[in-house]
């Protein structure tokens, strides 16, 4: 019978990150983590958006409660572990120690070990993974070892998902703006042959439209457009 970790790694090695959304692919990288390190029962992803850190990928809604107090103090595994690149350990949530809000945060709602994983891919640090447990030194050395590995795969995961919906984003914008710019020409020509003008007098023809009526450029461009294809239908 195969380790969970194994399955679990198996699994990520599989997932095309073109196959879904980046919120889906770290929804899948959670859902693994969590069947790859038994002792956790959440799971959640400390990463940046808009460069501000915070737990955006979670497999239950009660991670967000007891994370929110690291970002708001500045303080906790999670956050150390991101900015670190290092494995933070919490053994007991109970026990007195560094992070106290954090600790007695946790220990309210019953999770009393808490294992911060950094996520790094080609040597920057892209994630913390975060595993929660119930009891009290639920990761021994070897749940620790599984789930750095596990981690360092999903780093890779996160970097790629990241950089291919940014290229995608990147794209879209590129495809965008070409259509525009299409749109943009062919008003430019029927300017030129309704009003006898050049290219250049055309264009200030748009842009002194466009600063007129608070409007883009483009979007006047369309309307121009748009008009005369109903004329000539």
């Amino acid at each position: 019978m195969q380790d969970p970790i194994d399955v679990s790694l198996a699994r990520l090695s599989r997932h095309l990150v073109g196959d879904s959304t980046l919120a889906d692919t770290l929804t899948r990288v959670c859902e693994a983590a969590l069947a790859g390190v038994p002792p956790a029962i959440y799971v959640g992803i400390s990463m940046t958006v808009d460069g501000k850190l915070g737990t955006y990928v979670f497999s239950h809604p009660e991670v967000i409660d007891i994370d929110y107090t690291q970002y708001e103090t500045g303080e906790g595994p999670c956050v150390d572990a991101f900015h670190s690149g290092k494995v933070v350990l919490v053994g007991s949530t109970r026990n007195p120690g560094p992070y106290p809000e954090f600790r007695a945060v946790a220990d309210r709602y019953g999770i009393h070990t808490v294992l911060a994983l950094p996520m790094t891919a080609d040597g920057s640090t892209v994630g913390a993974l975060n595993l929660f447990a119930q009891c009290e030194h639920a990761f021994d050395e070897r749940a620790i070892s599984d789930g750095s590995s596990f981690a360092r795969q999903a780093a890779f995961v996160l970097a790629n998902s990241k950089a291919y919906w940014d290229a995608r984003d990147l794209s879209e914008n590129l495809t965008v703006a070409m259509a525009s710019r299409a749109e943009i020409e062919q008003a430019k020509g029927i300017i030129m042959t309704t009003m006898g003008v050049g290219a250049d007098e055309a264009f200030a023809t748009l842009r002194a439209q466009s600063q007129h009526e608070n409007v883009k450029v483009r979007e006047i461009a369309a309307e121009i457009v748009q008009k005369s294809r109903r004329e000539h239908q």
